[in-house]
């Protein structure tokens, strides 16, 4: 017996020691937790579970007993484009949408969206590839060789145009356990105070969602198709069943749809221009009547919108409208076109019916305008406001429609007094065709008052829409081009519309208190209240030793603020963040007080206030009787956890946890001391894990990838360092989990600009445009990620004077092969790239992605994807020459790599693609030209069709593998890939013909 067991164990012991590095086989298997939730009563949480590629499930645990609940719920699409409205976030990492998963008020039951399968998807696209199905693509731009053709280049159409399978929706009882599944559905609601019922709506054309697709409800802006025309989901049916006892309730062609909170009625609307059953309805669930017909005929209803209290209700509709044309015959005939005449209607719940409260015949509306059914419509607390959008009639500019196409003129005149230029105008133009105009009724006045304009385009009203902050750019459009975007703010008077100019030429605009008696703002230096009682201004902050604008600004650009943690409900006080410690304003300026006594800097400690999600509106503001939990993090160790305080008293932080981790801001159950967080280092996945308010024991509940057991993976640590400059910085340094201080190691620096903040941060093994830390770690790489601080004038330099002490600190240390160094950034970490191998041979091998090389051509160049000037960005942001190309012409040459090419000894390779939306492609083609033509070791990768990141998984695959391959390579001495050896020729590439001599069979 013992003998058998020790044989046993002699077998296990080398299988239980045997780890693997990973491979690029390992990406799509990979999971990751997303959309976890707690029920109410804090005993059951749900959360998705979601392979890279691959369908996910939702699992549901009963945190009591253990057991789980595990449905499919189909694979993640792909992530939407760029949001190209927000700088901040155009380059921003992909992020793939997420199901909705919600448990009922009762927390009896869980209703779940899905995604299509997998499977489902395939067979639609196979199906649509079949070629007499595909668009056709332009003869002209095709390879058309003579002869005998044995393969032929075919444009292919746009997969994201087909019809694609919609997800289901489940239901689970969780005291039964019975599930159901629906087909086809579009999305759902639940009564968030009511546990009974769930409604949702069978898709018909439109999009497969896990949510109500996002609409340009705002007022001001809007984000139509290139196209021009609005495009509305197509109505479906839908369904109101009892959870209880699985019992159905339908109405057909609904297009819109609206629970009230108590579940006591369900306002829908069916809008179907030739039938008299169109109309908006209000029904009772689980009664036998008929719906109540609010207000009903042919046409239009939309845009549901209930006040706080839910008494009130306002939607649009353009029933009895008939004489509306159509935008697209329109832009055929070269006629002008009415848009639809849409009206507001109210209705009380208690009412019969729903009233008519502005028409384009009611007293004061402008003419040629109508109401906008574009426009976020909102009730104001108390219901006695209604705020709603105008816009104008359609203006078609005529063209004589019997002139052939090659006879039409097409141009465009780019000239100097033009507001924006022309690719702005271009990209924005289906906003403002959109564009619509904030305008107000007042129920207890009977009266309509437009209060925005083309001289004033945003108003936004405050929650008791007594007041509204406006905006207006015009006198600044231009500067936006190399300086900023800047407005004028005024408050507007709701009942007169009176404007009071508050702010002059700023930058961040101003916001509302919980009443209309407080606005903020910030100047670029202090925190700024406007009282709208006596029309004054105060100072929060300019009377204190401390900066509330960020203090590591290194660009020469006005610097942002640590934020606004927030307002108290009753807004007595205002909350406002320092780099480190939270501060309680009067928002008269009469009292300002360090609610955490300097906790947070005497220990380097940022305390940043944790908010708790809830479907109830008062929650947007902080309630004053409540402890504080606070989220905290050690800005040199970035070791994290939580803390509480109070807003009632200044005191020292009552520490709950703390360790060298990066916790994640928890989830609270709505009505139990439960709570749901989730704690990485770079070896730990973010699993979650389950506590009470004390923190003092996390169970950690989750295991979403087992398989890292088997795997090497390595360790994060912070090394220390100075630049060239003297100045103290740090580096992440990931090490192989088996490092040996006594071995050799080839190194990869990866760079951008400050990146220690994520020495705890599990790094998923995914393929993208970079290297991964975790995949390059795990096969035998040390990998450094510095941190670069940067001189105004000087950016290139900084760079070098920041990464090269940083190597050397880690070369010192003995285990780094030093002729086996490599570097790779993208963008901004490109650029740097470009610029150090002019300056220095350091580094046996380079990548650099989308890098600037000739900044005087970049510097009046345009970000294509929001069509906007690179100027702003050498002037005041992240390029940091600090000025004009004629004010400072030195510097942009000095931190140009294309005017030192000729230095270059380093072998690089990049990657820049021909659809860039941020780096123009030519500032890598005019990189690649200058190599080239002195004879340097250069490859330039440009993925067809692909934006300044790769969106398409399988060109992220194939870059991150040749990517791997260049670095193995030359650092490692691993086998030189056939495409350094011979390049990829063009008449290699699948889909172009060749000639039927060539030897070789077609391997397709």
């Amino acid at each position: 017996m013992l003998k058998t067991f020790a044989l046993a164990l002699a077998f296990l012991a080398p299988l239980a020691a045997e780890k693997r590095p990973l491979t690029e086989n390992d990406f799509d298997s990979w999971r990751h937790i997303q959309n976890q939730t707690l029920s109410n009563d804090g005993r059951y949480l749900a959360y998705a579970l979601f392979p890279q590629e691959g369908d996910g499930e939702l699992v549901v645990r009963d945190l009591r007993s253990g057991a789980e609940i595990r449905q499919s719920i189909g694979e993640l699409p792909p992530p939407p484009p760029p949001d190209y409205s927000d700088p901040q976030r155009e380059e921003a990492p992909q992020q793939h949408p997420g199901i909705a998963i919600k448990f009922t008020a009762d927390s009896r039951f869980l209703v779940c969206s899905t995604f299509p399968s997998r499977d489902a998807v395939e067979q639609a696209k196979r199906q649509k590839r079949k070629l007499e199905e595909m668009p056709k693509g332009d003869l002209r731009q095709m390879e058309m060789p003579k002869g005998d053709l044995r393969r032929t280049e075919i444009a292919k159409g746009d997969l994201r145009q087909m019809e694609m399978p919609k997800g289901d929706l489940i239901t689970i009882n969780l005291g039964t356990k019975a599930i159901f599944r629906a087909p086809g559905v579009r999305d759902f609601q639940l009564p968030s105070q009511a546990g009974d019922y769930v409604a949702y709506l069978e898709s018909a054309a439109a999009p497969a969602s896990a949510e109500s697709p996002k609409r340009a409800d705002a007022i001001g802006a809007a984000a139509p198709p290139s196209s021009g025309r609005m495009r509305k989901p197509e109505p479906g049916g839908l369904v109101i069943r009892d959870l209880r006892d699985g019992s159905e309730k339908r109405f057909p062609q609904v297009s819109e749809y609206s629970f009230t909170r108590d579940a006591k009625t369900l306002v829908y609307t069916v809008s179907l221009e030739d039938s008299e059953t169109s109309g908006a309805y209000a029904w009772t669930p689980g009664s036998t009547g008929e719906p109540l017909a609010l207000a009903a005929g042919k046409g239009s209803y939309n845009k549901l919108a209930w006040d706080d209290a839910q008494t009130r209700l306002a939607f649009l509709s353009d029933r009895g409208d008939t004489a509306a044309g159509q935008l697209g015959a329109a832009v055929k005939t070269g006629q002008v076109v009415r848009k639809h005449d849409y009206k507001l209607y109210t209705w009380d719940r208690s009412a019969p019916s729903a009233v008519e409260l502005v028409s384009h015949s009611t007293a004061g509306f402008p003419e040629n305008w109508t109401v906008s059914d574009k426009a976020r419509l909102t009730v104001a607390t108390g219901g006695q406001r209604i705020f709603f959008g105008l816009e104008p009639q359609w203006r078609i500019r005529s063209f004589d429609k019997d002139l052939p196409d090659d006879e039409r003129v097409s141009v465009d005149l780019w000239s100097w007094k033009d507001d924006y230029i022309q690719p702005m105008q271009k990209i924005r133009a289906g906003s403002e065709r959109f564009r619509s105009y904030r305008a107000v009724y007042d129920l207890a006045e009977k009266r309509f008052l437009q209060l925005a304009d083309r001289t004033m385009n945003e108003v936004l009203p405050s929650d008791d829409g007594r007041y509204g902050i406006g905006t207006d750019n015009r006198a600044y459009r231009r500067l936006q081009d190399y300086e900023g975007n800047y407005t004028d703010s005024y408050i507007v008077d709701i009942e007169t519309g009176q404007r009071r100019l508050v702010a002059h030429k700023h930058v961040n605009r101003l916001t509302w208190a919980p009443t209309s008696q407080y606005a903020i703002y910030f100047n670029g230096k202090d925190w700024i209240t406007f009282s709208t009682a006596n029309a004054q201004t105060a100072n929060l902050t300019g009377k204190l030793d401390v900066s509330f604008a960020n203090e590591q600004n290194d660009t020469p650009g006005m610097p942002d603020s640590y934020r606004l943690a927030g307002w108290t409900s009753d807004g007595r006080y205002v909350l406002i963040y320092d780099r480190y410690d939270i501060w309680r304003f009067s928002p008269d300026g009469s009292s300002a007080v360090n609610l955490t006594e300097g906790f947070g800097r005497k220990n380097r400690l940022q305390l940043r206030l944790v908010r708790f999600g809830s479907d109830d509106p008062a929650s947007r503001w902080i309630d004053a009787s409540k402890p504080l939990m606070l989220r905290v993090e050690n800005d040199q160790t970035h070791d994290s956890g939580f803390y509480t305080a109070s807003v009632a008293r200044a005191a020292v932080p009552a520490k709950l946890i703390f360790a060298a981790k990066n916790f994640a801001p928890p989830i609270k159950a709505a009505n139990a001391d439960v709570y749901v967080t989730a704690a990485s280092t770079f070896s730990e996945y973010p699993n979650l894990q389950v506590t009470d308010g004390t923190f003092r024991h996390l169970k950690t509940v989750t295991d979403a990838n087992p398989q890292m057991a088997n795997l090497r993976w390595g360790r994060a640590e912070l090394v220390h360092y100075n630049n060239l400059d003297g100045v103290p910085l740090q580096a992440i340094l990931y090490k192989p989990e088996d490092f040996d201080p006594h071995k050799k190691y080839p190194l990869i620096v990866y760079i951008y600009e400050r990146l220690t903040q994520n020495v705890h941060n599990f790094i998923e093994p995914r393929p993208y445009n970079s290297i991964n830390p975790s995949f390059s770690a795990s096969n035998g790489y040390l990998v450094l990620e510095p941190d670069i601080v940067y001189r105004v004038g000087y950016p290139g330099q900084s760079a070098l004077n920041c990464v090269l002490p940083a190597v050397q600190a880690v070369v010192n240390e003995g285990a780094v092969d030093e002729g086996a160094i490599g570097i790779q950034g993208h963008s901004w970490g490109g650029y740097q790239i470009a610029y150090m191998i002019t300056r220095t041979n350091r580094f046996k091998a380079a990548a650099a992605g989308a890098p600037v090389a000739d900044m005087i051509s970049a510097y009046d160049g345009i970000r294509w994807g929001p069509g906007v000037p690179r100027q702003f960005q050498y002037e005041h942001t992240q390029s940091r020459i600090g000025g004009s190309v004629w004010e400072y012409p030195l510097r942009f040459i000095e931190n140009s790599p294309i005017f030192s090419a000729d230095r270059v000894r380093t072998p690089l390779l990049m990657i820049h693609n021909d659809a860039d939306d941020a780096v123009p492609w030519y500032q890598g083609i005019e990189y690649y030209l200058a190599l080239r033509r002195l004879n340097k070791e250069v490859y330039l990768f440009d993925y067809n069709g692909e934006a300044h990141n790769l969106r398409r998984r399988a060109n992220q695959k194939d870059y991150f593998s040749r990517l791997e391959q260049y670095f193995d390579y030359y650092l490692k001495g691993a086998p030189e890939p056939d495409w350094m050896l011979h390049g990829m020729p063009y008449l290699d590439k699948p889909g172009v013909a060749f000639s039927a001599d060539e030897g070789a069979d077609d391997p397709q």
